[in-house]
């Protein structure tokens, strides 16, 4: 049975590494309550990957100070579900060449890490996707393949977010495509389809985006079903059903796996 059927079959993916808690200062909810919805629906493993701490944008992402509670409380709540489901403890974090000694201790501190990134360029600076006006694509793509060639990621997390910001599907938008899908191939990193992002889907740029997708479905790259839930409901039968459909839509059946591999 291929991982695909194993998901339609099961209704649901049983293996999400990318959850959210109210210790990034935007998601909804607590780490039991998160693993108490997990449990409901049948998941095997859930995996919590916070934003780790910069020194800015402190309202979107875990604190300096919080790192040894984030973890710790982690730790009580896998010894008292060890019996219902695997607890695994994460980060999601940005890339930046300069701060690679900081991102090597952090994960040494937990099970995986998957890359995120939400800003490009200077790591002092806060979600500047969102912000400056003209979007360098070439700097998005090398900081992604420096994550890839530090071996300290096991998934890139939806990595067609960029697109979000960029709005057109044109040559340089095509150029970093390709760059991330050499990257995944490469040093054998799946790139993950979000289902959060679906949840608020409204163009065709927006992330899942269709043009990026279409072109991995051509390829041998591997694609993991990532919740990125910062509510629980993003984990619950519908939203993940709708996702499967799209998978199904864009031809992505054969890239899908079921389980993350830790680098």
């Amino acid at each position: 049975m291929n991982d695909y059927n194993y998901y339609v079959n099961n209704l649901f993916f049983k293996h999400n590494y990318h959850t959210h808690t109210i210790y990034c200062h935007h998601a909804k909810n607590t780490v039991e309550e998160n693993i108490k919805v997990a449990i409901k629906f049948g998941y095997k493993t859930l995996g919590f990957s916070e934003h780790a701490p910069l020194n800015v944008h402190r309202n979107f992402r875990l604190n300096l100070n919080e790192i040894d509670d984030y973890i710790n409380e982690i730790k009580f709540y896998k010894a008292k579900y060890k019996k219902n489901i695997n607890i695994l403890i994460g980060f999601e974090a940005e890339y930046h060449r300069s701060q690679y000694q900081y991102y090597k201790k952090l994960r040494t501190k937990v099970d995986y890490m998957i890359l995120g990134n939400h800003n490009i360029g200077n790591p002092h600076k806060s979600r500047d996707l969102k912000v400056i006006k003209l979007l360098n694509l070439d700097k998005y793509g090398e900081q992604l393949e420096d994550a890839c060639k530090s071996g300290l990621f096991s998934a890139i997390a939806h990595p067609d977010y960029i697109y979000n910001f960029y709005h057109s599907w044109d040559e340089d938008a095509i150029r970093l495509a390709d760059l991330m899908i050499d990257c995944s191939l490469e040093y054998d990193i799946p790139l993950c389809f979000n289902i959060n992002g679906l949840m608020n889907k409204k163009t065709k740029m927006q992330y899942p985006t269709d043009y990026f997708w279409e072109m991995v479905a051509n390829t041998k790259c591997k694609v993991l079903l990532e919740a990125d839930a910062h509510d629980v409901w993003t984990m619950s039968e519908r939203p993940v059903t709708k996702a499967l459909s799209l998978i199904k839509k864009w031809n992505l059946q054969k890239n899908l796996i079921a389980k993350l591999k830790f680098k």
